[in-house]
């Protein structure tokens, strides 16, 4: 399509020509100027601006008149190297640096500044600096400009960040220190608990790859859920823990009174295949736990029994795997945890598990990137049933499955007093980060404290492998459900917000003849 066309130098009279002329073209069709200039929008200051450089130079393309100029309010170099100086010199002096990049995150890892600063009283201190050595200082909104990005890692950390108490407590020593030796001793310490930190960080991420890829080397691959050692798989990666618990019922426009009151509690806990990815979600109401109202919800028989009904549910039937956990000795790192995974091996279960666990403080994993996809898409649905939660969870994420727990499908096992008669506990548990149970060494743990250290053979059977195999599985627990008196306040103080197609399911009437009726909302 022609637009425009430039005429000839001279006139009929050949003469030359003192004044262009144009002819407007549209679709092959001659049109007016302004039927031109409209059809393309242009307005009649930059009409003539494309004329005049038409006239002068031809058919090239415009070049902007500041093009190549440093504008006159342009930072010098030197300014800016300054303010990036000393947002680095204020980093490691008062941030706390994270020994990896956050999960599903590449780059530098982030270094956390107190949560009680601001940008702004940073750049009070910044200007105040300049002040004191004579230089220049930039405006607060450049200020925030050459943070955002020459230093983006470097963060402000909210009040809900979770610091490692270790670090906090190392990063204090640092700068109280007086003599060369307190400083070099002090940083050396921080420095090494970050690189232990660091190297447990990059094991468990070569654990998650070596998983991956030996699912997409894997020929004829049988998906879950599948026998025990049916399928050769030896690198199967799996991370479990508990999410903070959620009350029901559940608005985004959450009546107040209900602030103060203890809606109906569900416990998640979930168990994550890092190769898929995907997670179970177990919802454990607080009227289907071990111990009345919700007690011993996070104990080793319920964390041993959601384990075992996921590695016979949920799995590939692999024939070896590594699990991640966190440091809780209540639920992960004890005795019980340990002898159950020697028990799988012995019985044939699994033929080589190691358990790992993260350094306090570090412990972020994928387990916990789903679940705060899950709270993203809780904190914005009503849901005033386990069934409707169910739902939340199930459409929170394609990686988020929910398995709601009742006696039923799930039963709680005692497994603690039924291991207590063939295994004993391992000395110094709590300063181990990695166990490995063999099927060629049933009833024996190789433990190291760290990566680089010479696995120690530990024996923790005390009967015969013969015994355990015999022992079958422990007793079912039965679940505790509610007192008469946490079921007459839910019933009281909980069953006037819930809708009243929901009210008999979350918050049932007490068989007691006495129970009070609901109070209102006054």
């Amino acid at each position: 399509m022609e637009s425009s066309r430039y005429p000839a130098d001279s006139t009929q009279r050949r003469e030359k020509r003192k004044r262009a002329r144009f002819q407007y073209l549209f679709a092959g069709e001659e049109v007016c100027q302004g039927a031109f200039r409209h059809v393309y929008n242009i307005g009649m200051k930059e009409f003539k601006n494309l004329k005049t450089h038409l006239e002068k130079n031809g058919l090239v393309p415009r070049v902007h008149g500041n093009r190549g100029r440093t504008p006159h309010n342009a930072l010098a170099f030197p300014v800016v190297e300054a303010a990036v100086k000393f947002l680095k010199s204020y980093a490691d002096r008062f941030g706390i640096p994270h020994p990896a990049p956050l999960h599903g995150r590449a780059g530098v890892p982030p270094v956390y500044l107190p949560a009680y600063e601001t940008k702004l009283s940073i750049h009070k201190l910044y200007v105040a600096s300049c002040t004191e050595s004579q230089l220049q200082a930039v405006g607060y909104d450049s200020f925030r400009s050459i943070w955002a990005q020459c230093l983006p890692h470097i963060v402000i950390a909210s009040p809900r960040t979770d610091v490692c108490d270790v670090c906090e407590r190392l990063r204090r020593r640092v700068a109280p220190a007086v003599t060369e030796a307190e400083k070099l001793a002090a940083c050396k310490a921080f420095t090494d608990h970050v690189h232990n930190a660091q190297r447990e960080r990059d094991w468990y991420r070569e654990r998650t790859v070596v998983a991956k890829q030996e699912l997409d080397e894997t020929e004829n691959l049988r998906h879950p859920p599948q026998p025990s050692c049916s399928q050769s798989l030896r690198n199967t990666h799996i991370t479990f823990d508990f999410a903070q618990n959620v009350t029901l019922p559940q608005s985004p426009r959450q009546e107040g009174p209900l602030f103060f009151k203890v809606p109906r509690k569900v416990q998640i806990f979930g168990v994550n295949c890092e190769a898929l990815p995907v997670q179970v979600n177990y919802l454990i109401d607080e009227a289907n736990t071990i111990g009345l109202d919700g007690k011993n919800s996070h104990g080793p028989n319920t964390v041993v029994s959601l384990l075992q009904h996921y590695f016979t549910e949920f799995t590939f039937g692999e024939e070896g795997c590594y699990l991640h956990a966190d440091n809780c000795s209540g639920q992960n790192k004890n005795r019980t945890m340990c002898a159950y995974l020697a028990w799988r091996v012995i019985t044939g279960l699994h033929k080589k598990i190691t358990l790992s666990f993260m350094i306090t403080g570090h412990t972020r994993c994928l387990v916990d990137s789903c679940f705060g996809l899950l709270k993203q898409k809780f904190r914005k649905s009503n849901c005033y049933s386990m069934r409707q939660l169910q739902q939340v969870v199930d459409s929170s994420a394609a990686c988020n499955i929910a398995q709601p727990v009742n006696g039923s499908s799930l039963p709680w096992m005692e497994w603690d007093k039924f291991f207590a008669a063939h295994f004993k506990p391992i000395k110094g548990i709590r300063e181990l980060h990695h166990m490995e149970f063999d099927h060629s060494k049933p009833g024996i743990v190789s433990v190291k404290k760290c990566l680089e250290d010479e696995p120690v053979d530990v024996q923790i059977l005390t009967s015969s492998v013969a015994a355990v195999r015999a022992a079958g599985l422990p007793t079912v627990l039965p679940t505790a459900g509610l007192s008469a008196a946490r079921m007459e306040y839910l019933y009281k103080s909980i069953h006037p917000h819930v809708p009243a197609e929901f009210q008999d399911e979350l918050c049932p009437k007490p068989p007691s003849a006495s129970a009070a009726e609901p109070a209102g909302d006054a």
